[in-house]
């Protein structure tokens, strides 16, 4: 084998593995982002989290009830919301890294009142894209993981 076939061939495995090395370098990520807001009913807990999802230069989408067309609209849970929102140049970029963003977006955080508070729960897009094992995404995904952490935050001030 020449020298040239060497190197060509050390090239050739150093570019498949260390997308490898570098995946298992991450720091795991929780599955779940989580807030606690004690002493807020639920309405006031939405209100807050509209007005923080529009202050991070984010579009409100959409909301539903948890059993939204499941059960007749009357029978709906009233304590747990699930809250839309996008910021679409953000999703556009996830998207053209890998269509398979759109398992977690648009973004969603899910308002769960119990008791004496209200819980923020919202699925970590770092930990989403970890398993998708797209280390182009990754980046983008620790973005939106600070936004939501962020804008749930500041819901609960």
């Amino acid at each position: 084998m020449t020298h040239a076939m060497r190197t060509l061939l050390v090239v050739i495995l150093v570019g498949l593995l260390l997308p490898l090395g570098l995946a298992r370098a991450m720091e795991p990520e929780p599955p779940l982002l989580t807030v606690s807001l004690p002493g807020m009913a639920l309405d006031e807990a939405y209100e807050n989290v509209l007005r923080s999802i529009n202050q991070h230069n984010y579009t409100f989408v959409r909301d539903q009830a948890i059993d939204s067309r499941l059960v007749p609209q009357q029978w709906e849970a009233r304590n747990v919301r699930i809250v839309y929102f996008c910021n679409f140049s953000k999703m556009d970029r996830a998207l053209s890294l890998d269509v398979r963003a759109a398992q977690f977006l648009p973004c969603r955080i899910t308002l769960i009142e119990q008791d004496d508070r209200v819980d923020l729960v919202a699925i970590n897009p770092a930990w989403a894209s970890q398993n998708l094992g797209n280390p182009l995404l990754h980046p983008l995904c620790l973005e939106l993981k600070r936004d939501y952490l962020a804008i749930m935050e500041e819901a609960s001030l």
